[in-house]
This record gives structure tokens, C-alpha cells and sequence, in this order.
């Protein structure tokens, strides 16, 4: 456990205001469980497992090299890339698709001369983008689906106008950041070897838990799947990025601390601010400051307004690193210290365009 944490220090963070806010409100430490919306745990976790599996089939990497290698250019590599990388966010948590992506594209250095930091930034660009249109792309969406029992088709058919708008937008700055320069290989890479029966097992598995989850019988599915994939491919289970449940916990229960201890209620409904346009912006804000999921926990104790929390907390993932993990992942995994200060002279510009043109739609 104690090596669990040293290794993310999102969590450490975490933890230690966990700790803090302990010392200064002791009286609140029986209730920890309470604060905790145990639902959202169990969905995440099971769609941890399922994704976990389908990423180690090796299917994923298999289609994305096939892809690539038939490309001529950066500018061709980088629009597939940046698809690849929303279009598998979408059914994938956006962490998820980094440890698909990222180590695929790291493993081009070996055979290709072209700027892979640029291609890993866009890539983190995308996750965030693709994510946003399902409940289960996110662990936001995974959240907030749960908070108010939204549909399945109908929290994609809310959210399918804005992918339209910001994948478009992507695309456009892709297309203008990246030019046609050739892509120069210095050898064959290697095929990885696929387990066509995890994947099939693991898309049918998914599709039983979406369906479970929309039940409201998704506790009694994730005993079965943890016991299918803990007999058959026990691997995955251990591979699991357990570590992103223990912080979710933490984070709800930092959250409802915060809000508690702090006089946040009279800012979070504030008339100027429990308005569409305010809800939305608080939750742009508020993602630059504690991070997207944080942000949803956090402004949904307050307002029942879960259209524009959601495209606030979605949009702006795009933005200041911190204000997505999935940043903080692709970055961490895929780059030198200077891609930190590189990503928001993209990111940035995205996420002021985005904003203005959501705001709109809105």
C-alpha cells in the first residue's frame, strides 16, 4: 500500500490534505464512508478491470501499428493518432487509452526521426475530447452519470453536440500544427502477439456491466467479473490501475471535508453563478484548480445543473495540466521536463477556443 501511494503523488497529495483536513475536523472521521459514493467506485472498477484486459489482448496496439505503418507523413500519423486516441476514449477511460497510445507511440523512437512529444501532447488533447461523450469515458462522466441517474443514450445524445464541436476543433489544430513532413523509419517493428479470447470475452463483459450499471445491479456484476478474470487471466487483475480507486475515494471524501469546513456554499449559489453560463464557467474554473474530477464532486454538492457541469468539467480538462489526470498521465509517461511548459502552448489556446464555442452552444 505504502508503495501504491509513493508512486502517485496525486494521491500522496491527496492523502496528506486528507490528513490535514482530518487535524482540523477531527469529529468528521466516522462518517469517511458516507462521504463516498460507493456506486461510482464499484462502476469504476469494474470498467478498470474490463479496460485493463482489453488493452493487455493486445488488439488495440495490433490495429493501431497496422494503421501507422501505412502512413506517409506526420501530418497523416498525427490526425490517426489523435482519432485512434478519441475514438478509443470514448468506450475506454481516458487513462486508459494513454496506456494503450503512449507506449505505442514511445516505441516509434525506436523506428521513426519525427517529434514524438508533439504527437504525446495532442494525444492527451484527444483523450480528453474523445472521453467526453460517454458516461463511462471518464471518471467524471463515470460520476456525475451515477450522481443523476442519467441514461446511457441519453447522456451521450446530451454530450454528442459538444464531441461534434471540440473533436472538429482538434482536428483543425492538428492539421495546422502538424505539416507533411516524411516520416522516416529506421526499421520493421516487431508485431506484439494478441489474445483474440480476452478481447472477445472482455467487449462482451463490458457490455454486460453498462447494462448492469443502468440495472442498478452493477455490485453483484463486478463480484462475477473480478471472479471470471481472477480464475481465467488473473494477470489483469494485478495490472489493474488500483491506485486511481483509492484516489477517487480519498477525493470524495477531501471534497465533502472542504465543502464542509469551508464557506463554499454561499459562492457555489450565488444567483450570478447558478446560471447556465455561470455553472459552466465555475466548472472551467474550478477544473484549473483541483482538477476535473475534483471539480464535478465538488460543484454538484451545489447545483443540480448536471448539462453544464459536465461540459464545464469536460472542457476544461483541456487546459492547465493539473486539470485533468489524463494529462498529468500522458505527460509523466511520455516526455522530458520541458513537455510540461510545451503542453500548455497548445493546450491553452485550445481550451479559450472551446470555452467560447460550448458557451455558445450552451
Amino acid at each position: 500500500m505504502i508503495r501504491l501511494v509513493t508512486k502517485d503523488p496525486f494521491l500522496s497529495v491527496s492523502i496528506a490534505v486528507l490528513i490535514l483536513l482530518t487535524a482540523i475536523q477531527p469529529d468528521f472521521v466516522f462518517q469517511f464512508s458516507e462521504f463516498v459514493h460507493w456506486d461510482t467506485i464499484i462502476a469504476l472498477s469494474g470498467l478498470l478491470i474490463i479496460t485493463t484486459a482489453m488493452e493487455e489482448s493486445g488488439v488495440f496496439s495490433r490495429l493501431a501499428r497496422r494503421m501507422i505503418y501505412r502512413l506517409k507523413n506526420e501530418k497523416s500519423l498525427a490526425l490517426w493518432l489523435v482519432l485512434l486516441s478519441a475514438v478509443f476514449s470514448t468506450f475506454l477511460t481516458n487513462d486508459i487509452t494513454l496506456f494503450i497510445m503512449i507506449p505505442l507511440t514511445l516505441s516509434l523512437q525506436k523506428y521513426i526521426k519525427n517529434d514524438i512529444e508533439k504527437l504525446i501532447i495532442f494525444e492527451a488533447l484527444a483523450v480528453n475530447v474523445g472521453s467526453l461523450l460517454t458516461p463511462i469515458g471518464n471518471p467524471q462522466n463515470i460520476f456525475l452519470w451515477h450522481r443523476w441517474k442519467i441514461s446511457f443514450p441519453a447522456f451521450v445524445y446530451k454530450m454528442l453536440p459538444v464531441e461534434i464541436l471540440t473533436l472538429s476543433l482538434l482536428v483543425i489544430f492538428t492539421f495546422i500544427v502538424f505539416k507533411k513532413k516524411p516520416i522516416i523509419r529506421k526499421e520493421k517493428e516487431e508485431s506484439r502477439k494478441i489474445d483474440l479470447s480476452l478481447f472477445l470475452f472482455s467487449i462482451l463483459l463490458l457490455a454486460v456491466f453498462i447494462i448492469s450499471i443502468e440495472k442498478r445491479a452493477s455490485f453483484y456484476a463486478l463480484i462475477g467479473i473480478a471472479i471470471f478474470y481472477l480464475v481465467f487471466f488473473r494477470k489483469i487483475v494485478c495490472k489493474a490501475n488500483w491506485a486511481l480507486i483509492l484516489l477517487f475515494i480519498v477525493l470524495f471524501i477531501d471534497i465533502h471535508l472542504i465543502s464542509c469546513i469551508f464557506p463554499l456554499k454561499e459562492i457555489f449559489t450565488h444567483p450570478a453563478v447558478t446560471t447556465n453560463t455561470g455553472i459552466y464557467l465555475l466548472s472551467i474554473v474550478t477544473s484549473q484548480i483541483l482538477s476535473n474530477v475534483p471539480a464535478a464532486i465538488l460543484i454538484s454538492r451545489f447545483s443540480d445543473n448536471w448539462i453544464a457541469i459536465t461540459y464545464g468539467v469536460n472542457i476544461g480538462g483541456n487546459g492547465i495540466v493539473i486539470a485533468s489526470l489524463a494529462n498529468i498521465i500522458a505527460l509523466k509517461m511520455g516526455g522530458t521536463r520541458g513537455i510540461w511548459k510545451r503542453f500548455h502552448y497548445y493546450s491553452l489556446p485550445f481550451l479559450l477556443i472551446s470555452t467560447i464555442l460550448v458557451l455558445i452552444l450552451l
